[in-house]
């Protein structure tokens, strides 16, 4: 009989969406996705985006999955708000072998983990979580003495890369019970939306006034004060002062839009572009227009943009408060990464410049690039979920 797997996940996620897609797509797995809420599937309003958004891919074809009842639709996905409490009853009727959360952070989540051990069926974590964000110590404390409540119910993780898997060890999930996974990207859509590259270039650059000859820098994202996307506009800037033509290119929204803007214009600056936003069907075309990725941020888990960037074959630069650095993740130092310190604009800039002057280095971290993307697609990323399943099953609850 298919292993019977249950998700549960906050709302339909523009990056799980096709992940679904690919497990239910294996004949040992008989799948159904639990959401507790509908945003993407309709519109919602984004905090950090500042704007109502409705993500322009399906989300909700090719798998099983219900809509749970809530209360009230959530103003934000926090604790208190995300709290399904028919999540016991849908469990009872699907009676799952094994469960799948995505995090703690969710009221519902809790009450899946207390049905979990109630009825000795084995429940696996999922999530982008690592030990690197900076917090004050009785934060930190306050925090650990919740999350050790909550993995004392965790039967299993499957972890996205080196530093998700050392917070699991942290929290107690023995080596054996870690499985490898990744944060998935649908890679093929990405590729198939942009079929001449070359063409889809020249025109993204011609719209915004960039010239052909430009290295372009992109920052993708929300504009927020965590994210640093005015670090990229002055690094590009510091970079074009030493005579090389850089420009940077800004794609997103969010609540620093003025103030960017606002800088750009006081102070004349002519390289760089604000996009505003930009949605999944369109957003490869912004990839093949650049040339390298820069993620500024001082607080990031895990952010796709740098896989998704990869299967174009940019490199990354990327600041050392971002939690997907490491050998083993998918912002590997000489790899496909340079690594600077957060908020230092002139090591930013440097490393711009060597990108853009030292050809042999350029090429060899796109070829990394693109090496690490293929394993972290969804097709990839579906088979990993499958044997972490099937393993987990075979060791039982802890």
């Amino acid at each position: 009989m298919p292993l019977r797997l249950a998700v549960i996940v906050s709302h339909p996620i523009q990056h799980f969406a096709p992940w679904h897609r690919e497990i239910a797509k294996l004949s040992d797995v008989n799948l159904r996705v639990f959401f507790c809420c509908d945003w993407g599937s309709q519109s919602y309003f984004d905090e950090e985006f500042q704007s109502e958004l409705r993500w322009d891919i399906p989300l909700l074809e090719g798998y099983e999955y219900e809509f749970l009842p809530i209360g009230n639709r959530p103003t934000k996905l926090n604790y208190w708000q995300v709290d399904n409490p028919g999540v016991v009853e849908a469990l009872d009727r699907f009676e799952p072998d094994i469960v799948k959360v995505f995090g703690y952070a969710h009221k519902t989540n809790w009450r899946v983990a207390e049905w979990a051990k109630r009825r000795r069926t084995p429940l696996l974590i999922y999530s982008d979580s690592n030990g690197r964000r900076k917090s004050p110590a009785w934060k930190r404390l306050a925090k650990e003495r919740i999350v050790k409540r909550f993995y004392r119910r965790v039967d299993g993780a499957l972890f996205v890369g080196d530093n998700n898997r050392a917070y699991h060890s942290q929290f107690g999930i023995p080596d054996e019970r870690l499985f490898p996974g990744s944060l998935p990207i649908d890679q093929r859509r990405l590729i198939d939306s942009v079929p001449n590259r070359v063409a889809t270039r020249r025109a993204v650059r011609s719209q915004h006034g960039i010239p052909d000859e430009a290295f372009v820098v992109l920052f993708c994202g929300k504009f927020s004060a965590g994210k640093r996307p005015l670090d990229v506009i002055v690094g590009a800037q510091l970079a074009a002062e030493k005579g090389i033509p850089v420009w940077s290119s800004l794609v997103g929204e969010g609540p620093l839009r003025n103030s960017l803007a606002t800088y750009c214009r006081d102070r004349a600056v002519r390289n760089c572009v604000l996009t505003g936003f930009v949605n999944q069907s369109s957003i490869a075309k912004y990839y093949v227009a650049s040339d390298v990725l820069a993620v500024s941020s001082e607080d990031d888990a895990h952010p796709l943009v740098v896989s998704e960037a990869a299967t174009f074959g940019l490199p990354v630069i990327v600041s050392d408060r971002v939690g997907c650095i490491g050998p083993g993740d998918t912002a590997r130092p000489g790899v496909n990464a340079i690594v600077y310190p957060s908020s230092d604009r002139d090591k930013l800039a440097a490393a711009i410049h060597e990108l853009q002057t030292n050809k042999s280095l350029y090429h060899k971290l796109s070829i990394g690039a693109e090496e690490i993307a293929r394993t972290q697609d969804v097709t990839r990323a579906a088979t990993e979920l499958e044997e972490a399943a099937q393993c987990l099953m075979t060791l039982g609850p802890r």
